[in-house]
């Protein structure tokens, strides 16, 4: 069997549609929801029944283990998250900012990457800066060379775009900051299970991601790294039971020395073992070979989009600098409806973006077939042909 055919063999009925919106929310694998129900099941026989407790433990210490190794850390260095925005906002809220400090974003961040931060910016006075997006990176790194000074506290950027899927140099970004002593924080959402993440290769401060977009993995996981010369750096701000190593009834604690001292109260260990079982699905079909298949999938699709007239495509043709990310627009014909039409018609699942009207966002996966993108290409044409109006 194919690789497509392998993960396709996993998946739940998609009701016939073509999904295109891993980027957003991707179903999950039937062994991966098996595995939830699993330790449901033997966590509800008694959580606090020893036997269950010892088994719980060794389950979060080995899922931690997976996590770390997938993006090249060690378990010391991983906070276990619900998603990508709650890294970030351990790291916002964990730096000690001082009035006229700056943070640098881009202009193609996600909500949870804005708005965490337009929070803070009436709390302390931070000055928010965004360096404009390039499908030209050496004029995106010019801009952020530009925007950078002695008082950028943080680079928080997203190693992949979600508007474009442009991907962003990520070491070169680290060696400009840290050049000007300022630490760097990934948004990993669109990145982590869709491109390789080596986090020593690419020398970051903190990387933030989930494990409900291309891991497939159930919603509510996700990690934080942070570097381990940067875990005593960041002050916590969100504790609780767990966080600490020991503590008495006088105010006084101790917390752990790892990333974990971030993590408190209770977490739903079902779900986690869901991610855990979703990487596992993922290191056995082997990581390189999704890597691969994500990117000669996504190629093709470029190349059949291009093959439509007047659409232009937003995203870098080379996916070196791209992802599993495409997106495109034809002049004249807005997202929302046209998405709308392919849904009812074709029943394929595309996202439009917010800010950019006319802008249509596909995500690929190795479960995508070829007959899933000339559904796509097809009722595009359709559309294009019988106008929007029609087609409704």
């Amino acid at each position: 069997m194919s690789l497509t055919a392998d993960v396709r063999a996993m998946l739940p009925d998609l009701d016939g549609y073509a999904y295109f919106q891993t980027s957003g929310f991707s179903p999950k694998l039937n062994p991966v929801v098996d595995e939830v129900v699993h330790w449901l099941k033997f966590q509800s026989r008694g959580p606090a029944l020893p036997f269950v407790t010892r088994q719980i433990e060794e389950l979060k210490r080995d899922i931690r283990g997976k996590v770390a190794r997938t993006v090249n850390a060690t378990p010391e260095e991983i906070v276990m998250t619900e998603n990508t925005t709650i890294g970030i906002n351990i790291v916002a809220n964990g730096i000690d900012w001082k009035p006229g400090d700056n943070v640098l974003l881009t202009n193609h961040e996600h909500p949870g990457n804005r708005l965490t931060w337009y929070n803070l910016t009436g709390r302390y006075d931070v000055e928010l800066r965004f360096a404009p997006m390039y499908n030209d990176l050496g004029r995106t790194l010019e801009e952020m060379d530009r925007l950078i000074d002695g008082r950028t506290r943080l680079v928080s950027v997203s190693h992949v775009s979600r508007r474009t899927g442009l991907r962003l140099p990520g070491r070169a970004v680290c060696d400009l900051a840290h050049g000007k002593d300022t630490p760097v924080l990934f948004d990993g959402a669109q990145s982590f299970g869709a491109i390789p993440i080596d986090v020593r290769e690419l020398d970051c401060d903190f990387y933030s991601f989930c494990g409900h977009k291309y891991t497939m993995a159930p919603q509510g996981t996700g990690g934080l790294f942070i570097r381990k010369d940067r875990i005593d750096w960041l002050k916590p701000s969100w504790i609780g039971s767990h966080s600490q190593k020991t503590f008495d009834q006088e105010g006084n604690m101790d917390l752990h020395d790892e990333a974990r001292r971030f993590e408190f109260a209770t977490r739903s260990v079902p779900d986690q073992a869901g991610f855990g079982k979703a990487l596992d699905i993922w290191e056995g079909l082997g990581w390189e070979a999704i890597f691969a298949g994500i990117a000669a999938y996504t190629d093709r699709m470029k190349a059949a989009l291009l093959e439509i007239p007047e659409l232009v495509l937003e995203t870098p043709a080379s996916y070196d600098d791209s992802s599993g990310i495409v997106t495109f627009h034809v002049p004249g014909l807005e997202a929302g409806p046209l998405s709308e039409s392919l849904q009812q018609h074709e029943k394929v699942l595309v996202s439009p973006l917010e800010f950019a009207a006319e802008s249509t966002r596909v995500s690929t996966h190795v479960f995508n077939s070829d007959e899933d993108l000339e559904r796509l290409t097809s009722g595009i044409r359709r559309v294009q042909r019988e106008g929007l109006e029609a087609s409704n």
